[in-house]
């Protein structure tokens, strides 16, 4: 059954299929009158529903039935990364939306390369709708929160809103992220920092620490942000999942 994205579904009987869902469903997946699709809305409720007319505008949907589905890690994840190329940067919040990060923060440091402040509205929505297809692609009920790039010391401002803290580093000094996880074993929300191609600056990493993060390390490879992102989630998710 195709799965499609419908803002607010709330207790609505009907719903309306618009904008790229409906061009999706109608055009690319050719979906008609008398198909069951199944819906969500990014807050855990999952909807089968039957396609009663289309036109123009879309596709009326009525729903057939619905129920509340939770489908995310209990763990409350956040990936906050440094500004990168843009298609580096869309696969990375592909691959971390999927995997079930919670939100996805773009933090502008000292070494970015891209700066988006002219066009922030458009990656931003790019953005929103690539998180919103992973969720179709993977089954998942929510949608991951894309929030709009801050630089780094913002974030830093913030960092007690967090219950574990870290900041990604290839240093060898840095301590394995394994040894982390396990000083730290019931957290209920996780912050990690992943720093541009040429890493945070020392004075920025001071910073970091001063906040609170805690200095780890993946493994003796240096990954690219987009790999360390995808790879660091999957870690923490497998440690406390």
């Amino acid at each position: 059954m195709h799965r499609f994205f419908v803002p607010g579904l709330g207790t609505k009987n009907h719903v309306w299929l618009e904008g790229p869902e409906a061009h999706h469903a109608l055009r690319v997946m050719r979906v008609g009158v008398g198909d069951e699709v199944a819906l969500f809305d990014g807050s855990g409720v999952e909807c089968v529903g039957m396609v009663e007319r289309t036109d123009r505008r879309g596709a009326k949907i009525a729903i057939v039935r619905r129920e509340h589905l939770d489908l995310d890690p209990s763990l409350d994840v956040t990936v906050a990364c440094a500004v990168v190329k843009a298609r580096a940067m869309e696969r990375l919040v592909e691959a971390c939306s999927e995997l079930g990060a919670r939100r996805i923060i773009p933090i502008e440091t000292r070494r970015c390369v891209p700066k988006i402040s002219s066009k922030e509205a458009q990656h931003l929505a790019r953005w929103e709708r690539i998180a919103i297809e992973a969720s179709k692609q993977c089954g998942r009920t929510t949608v991951t929160q894309i929030a709009p790039p801050r630089p780094l010391g913002a974030l830093l401002a913030r960092a007690e809103e967090w219950d574990l803290r870290l900041l990604f580093s290839p240093r060898e000094d840095s301590m394995p992220l394994r040894e982390a996880l396990k000083a730290h074993p019931t957290p209920r929300s996780v912050i990690y920092v992943i720093g541009p191609e040429g890493g945070l600056e020392r004075g920025e990493v001071r910073a970091a620490q001063a906040a609170g993060f805690e200095t780890v390390r993946l493994g003796k490879p240096t990954l690219r942000s987009e790999t360390a992102a995808a790879a660091a989630l999957a870690a923490i998710l497998y440690h406390y999942e």
